[in-house]
């Protein structure tokens, strides 16, 4: 047996404001638009030339800095 009872305890958990919570949300959003425009520059190809959109030439380098 222990020698004291278990007991459960409760820590104070931080309750986010509407604007924290606004600004974490469009973060997050922000983040996962680029890791889909990654996923799009690095695995998807260019329909003229077949390459990688991340080595294509086609579209100009302005594509890869949007």
């Amino acid at each position: 047996m222990r020698p004291w009872p278990l007991r459960g305890t409760l820590d104070f958990v931080h309750v986010l404001s509407p604007t924290e919570l606004l600004v974490s949300i469009v973060g997050l959003m922000a983040i996962e638009i680029l890791h889909l425009k990654w996923i799009w520059l690095t695995e998807w190809t260019c329909r003229r030339c077949r390459l990688k959109n991340l080595e294509c030439e086609c579209r100009g380098r302005w594509v890869r800095y949007l």
